[in-house]
């Protein structure tokens, strides 16, 4: 995922939060779209973007090597 990319290194400076947001969406949705049927792919979605977007806070608050020590928990 490109924002863990970002959080955890010092790569993908240059680019916006909300384009890699979108990026990991779609494909999150994609993965939730092709697993899950009738409202439970959307309940599915729901928890899950709204954990992943979790962690994702949770490396913006922190530096590139405290991050890595978080991911390797």
């Amino acid at each position: 995922m490109p924002r863990l990319l970002k959080y955890t290194t010092n790569a993908l400076n240059d680019v916006s939060d909300n384009a890699l947001a979108v990026i990991e969406h779609a494909m999150l949705f994609s993965v939730i779209d092709r697993n899950f049927k009738g409202m439970n792919k959307y309940v599915a979605f729901a928890v899950a973007g709204s954990a992943y977007e979790m962690v994702v806070d949770n490396l913006k608050r922190k530096s590139p090597i405290e991050s890595k020590e978080y991911l390797a928990k």
